[in-house]
């Protein structure tokens, strides 16, 4: 039996999610920072390169996928090739995949020795932050979402969630896209 969601339910459930978000966006920058800070003052050995490069790859291979498919869902949906409830099924399924991604990113490339003297290079880390946070600021749109029925169709949303739909896609496509041409551009030079 399903409780029903009265006002001061739905605005303690929606307190509870705003710290959860709080914490949530301080950990992605601690982690960030100690990434940072381990890559610019501790020199790896050697044998550890390859292992972590690889790792990298593979990072940005999950977590560019996984965004990659969520927002090719999303787009469906606003074409009405898909429901709501199939964008919801995916999102479930690749978000988890995506935090791996970042999470890898985090901790392979701090073992990369980023030279952040260059301008690219310190662009690349903000823009992984920049995924980062907005993966993060993503599950209050997630939240926004799961209130409504499965098969509302996009062009019925109020236009702030129609355009906090289309940022959120633009704003991580963008951070990933520059994360890896910035990253494919460091390591062709080296």
């Amino acid at each position: 039996m399903t409780i029903p969601l009265t006002p001061r339910r739905l605005a303690e459930r929606r307190r509870v999610a705003r710290h959860r978000r709080a914490v949530a966006y301080w950990c992605v920058l601690i982690a960030w920072l100690v990434s940072l800070w381990i890559g610019t003052s501790v020199v790896p050995p050697e044998w550890l390169h390859a292992p972590a490069l690889f790792g990298h790859l593979a990072s940005v291979i999950v977590g560019l996928g996984s965004a990659v498919l969520l927002e090719m869902s999303g787009l469906l949906w606003t074409i009405r090739r898909a429901d709501l409830d199939d964008l919801r099924r995916v999102e479930r399924t690749v978000s988890g995949l995506a935090w791996l991604g970042i999470a890898g990113l985090l901790a392979t490339g701090a073992f990369l020795q980023p030279d952040l003297g260059q301008p690219l290079t310190a662009i690349k880390m903000i823009a992984v932050l920049i995924a980062a946070m907005n993966g993060v600021g993503m599950t209050r749109l997630t939240d926004e979402l799961a209130r409504l029925p499965g098969r509302v169709r996009y062009s019925a949303l109020p236009r702030r969630l129609q355009l906090w739909c289309v940022w959120s896609a633009v704003v991580s496509q963008s951070a990933w896209w520059t994360a890896v041409l910035i990253g494919m551009l460091n390591t062709a030079s080296r």
